[in-house]
């Protein structure tokens, strides 16, 4: 038996080797790619830092100051204010579902 297995081993083994070689090589160009876009996305994030964060209002979208508590384009509460009954969730104050687990509000 354990002959036999040790055969297969070795007739198994360099196809796993080819197989995982060639998806390797396939998918350099994609993970380096994404390694790009993390990259970039870091940088960002970095160059943000002690900026300002801006929110935007739910109802008309305008770009507000994250200091804000309401929108200074329509008056609407930033602040998310509603709580889900079913599981705690804060949503915007005129919400119809909750954000998190899809409860209906009533």
């Amino acid at each position: 038996m354990g002959a036999i297995a040790r055969y297969q081993a070795g007739e198994a083994m360099p196809v796993a080797a080819e197989a995982f070689n060639y998806a390797a090589n396939e998918t350099k160009d994609g993970v380096k790619t994404i390694a790009q876009a993390v990259g970039e996305g870091i940088s960002v994030a970095a160059g943000n830092i002690g900026r300002d964060v801006m929110v935007r209002c739910h109802k008309c979208h305008h770009e507000n100051s994250s200091s804000a508590k309401f929108c200074e384009e329509c008056g609407a509460a930033l602040l998310k204010s509603k709580a889900c009954g079913q599981c705690g969730e804060s949503n915007d104050p005129d919400a119809q579902f909750c954000d998190h687990c899809g409860h209906q509000f009533e």
